[in-house]
């Protein structure tokens, strides 16, 4: 009890915690005043710090560092998520926190992760690639606009809508930055190693920091994984491929050849050999 009192005083002032907000759920009939009722569901799938089902968290109060370590990441990230409001971002809708359990509600995207779409149909065709491509890159452009990295942007981290529209989710890795500047100098680098193996960029592995760039990195990496119906160094062990994209910055597999240069150009950018050019998602077209 003492930790939930502890995680409710850090909300505070936050409306962390509060249905009675007057805020309009984008592209919803949901209005936070209205009340939610529900159940606990199948699992859906696991993210950085909990399991989705309606994301339902239980922690461990035993600990009690741990414990409150677990509320202020969580704190954290609803404190973000509560900011964000793009159409290809999972859109926030509310939090409980009852008998230690923190649910947190996102909006239902039911139309499965990239990944399971590739484990179910293998690769994508070229023109379902860039339509996917370019709706990633918008949401992240915006992230990067509100100064936010998400840090884990992979497959598995983007999900469909019915409709076919793109959405990224999972923002448990996700930080704000800390410096407003463009540029993608030490100053605005999060120095912490965080995200998936194949997916990670050459400074996250050698922690020589995290930007904007290394985002683009990770988009990339998921374009290849679009293309292919894997990752990039999927044939290596986790622990291998960090220790090949640390050590040789850069040199990594081309994209099939059956693409044409609409992909190639700016996969190529994203994923390798541009990646020292500071470029943004919005720069890219497809």
């Amino acid at each position: 009890e003492s930790y939930r009192k502890a995680f409710l005083a850090s909300s505070e002032g936050s409306g962390l915690l509060n249905f009675e907000e007057s805020t309009q759920v984008p592209g919803s009939s949901l209005n936070n005043k209205d009340t939610i009722m529900w159940t606990r569901g199948e699992v859906l799938g696991k993210g950085a710090y909990g399991t989705v089902t309606v994301k339902q968290v239980l922690l461990d109060t035993s600990d009690q560092l741990t414990t409150e370590k677990e509320y202020q990441k969580l704190h954290e990230e609803v404190d973000l998520l509560k900011t964000l409001k793009h159409v290809n971002i999972v859109t926030y809708l509310g939090t409980c926190l009852e008998d230690n359990v923190l649910s947190i509600f996102m909006e239902f995207v039911p139309g499965g992760s990239i990944s399971s779409i590739l484990n179910r149909f293998g690769p994508l065709p070229e023109t379902v690639l860039c339509k996917y491509t370019k709706q990633i890159l918008e949401g992240v452009a915006y992230l990067h606009d509100n100064c936010v990295v998400h840090r884990d942007i992979k497959g598995n981290n983007v999900m469909l809508m019915p409709n076919g529209i793109v959405k990224l989710i999972d923002f448990g890795c996700a930080r704000r930055l800390a410096w407003v500047s463009l540029s993608s100098t030490h100053s605005e680098m999060l120095k912490s190693v965080h995200g998936t193996p194949y997916w990670m960029a050459p400074e996250v592995i050698n922690e020589s920091g995290y930007g904007r760039k290394s985002d683009i990195w990770s988009v990339g990496c998921t374009v290849f994984e679009m293309a292919t119906g894997k990752p990039p160094l999927a044939s290596m062990d986790r622990i291998a491929a960090m220790f090949y994209i640390g050590a040789h910055r850069g040199l990594m597999p081309s994209l099939p050849d059956r693409f044409s240069g609409t992909i190639l150009s700016p996969g190529r950018s994203m994923l390798f050999s541009g990646h020292g050019s500071g470029l943004r998602g919005r720069k890219l077209e497809f």
